[in-house]
């Protein structure tokens, strides 16, 4: 039953992003343009409304395209570029494949959602398979300190487990962030040659301004990274509750407690992003602003969990022996 519940999710993750590349324009290519025109549609194969291409139907087009530079020459689009007797379009071609030129907006945040439902997808077949392999519920004792599944569910969840699970969501929430912080800065259409975004105010407004996909893709990994720390502190404190003051003994926690440093640290951070938020953006619609303060909004966020779950090693050892 659980490896059918799974594959459904699989199938249901694959459909979500089948949809999301036809409808984001991941298959365009780069965010400059090799050649921009316009193009009448000549014929039309029709998708959908489920499958291969996603949810919803769509259209593979063939159309006339007539480039700015020269030349006039029958281009192939991919499905939720062009629709049926669509005339004057205008259109580019990049790297890879040729689409419309409205918008460039999803040229970060289209791949970024793309990547997370792949891996979503990815992660459901596999526990679809895993499910059918018998044993797999059977947990590997640790040979001196060994604690259950059950313990460790039934173990309190202490603040400073509950700061790493935080932490985890606020990383992916930071690849996120940069995906929709990305929209505003490259909504407009291309152009031959370099791209010029209609608000490059939003880029000054940065204190982290890196090429496109790398904080994303540093933020993933951070929070694997803290998911992994998380589940690790879960079962010390599953173990503290079972074995009491002998395993603190030999694990020799310690005795200070939690420094006020790192939150003057973020504090001053965020103060910094705020400023430079209210410096290089005026008078701009709120999203502009929201993508501005993408940075400023982390940090406040990660301020927030720090302050609200503070607690030493120390603290957390005593609350658990408690129990």
């Amino acid at each position: 039953m659980r490896a059918l519940a799974f594959g459904l999710a699989a199938v249901l993750a694959f459909l979500a992003l089948a949809t999301t590349i036809r409808t984001t324009d991941v298959l365009t290519g780069a965010l400059e343009a090799r050649q921009v025109g316009t193009a009448t549609v000549t014929s039309c194969t029709e998708h959908g409304p489920i499958g291969r291409w996603g949810v919803g139907t769509s259209h593979a087009c063939e159309a006339d395209v007539r480039w700015d530079g020269g030349g006039t020459e029958r281009v192939a689009f991919a499905p939720g570029q062009l629709e049926p007797d669509e005339q004057d379009v205008a259109v580019f071609r990049s790297t890879r494949e040729a689409g419309r030129n409205d918008s460039a907006r999803w040229f970060l945040a289209g791949p970024l959602a793309a990547v997370a439902l792949g891996l979503l997808t990815l992660w459901f077949l596999l526990a679809a398979v895993l499910s059918l392999v018998p044993g797999r519920g059977t947990a590997k004792p640790d040979e001196k300190w060994p604690v259950t599944k059950a313990e460790v569910k039934a173990t309190p969840v202490t603040r400073r487990v509950r700061r790493l699970r935080l932490l985890a969501w606020l990383a992916l929430g930071t690849a996120a962030a940069e995906g929709l912080a990305s929209m505003p800065f490259f909504d407009a259409p291309r152009r031959a040659g370099e791209f010029v975004s209609p608000w490059p105010a939003i880029e000054d407004a940065w204190l982290v301004d890196l090429p496109s996909g790398v904080l994303a893709g540093f933020a993933v990994l951070v929070a694997a990274v803290i998911g992994l720390i998380a589940e690790g502190v879960r079962k010390d404190a599953a173990r503290i509750v079972r074995y009491g003051q002998s395993y603190l003994d030999a694990k020799k926690v310690p005795q200070g407690g939690s420094s006020w440093v790192p939150a003057a640290v973020l504090a001053a951070l965020a103060v910094w992003a705020v400023v430079e938020v209210v410096l290089a953006i005026h008078d701009a619609p709120v999203v502009v602003w929201l993508a501005g303060g993408r940075d400023a909004l982390v940090l406040l966020a990660l301020l927030g969990v720090v302050l609200s779950t503070r607690q030493s090693a120390k603290d957390m050892a005593s609350q658990l022996v408690a129990k």
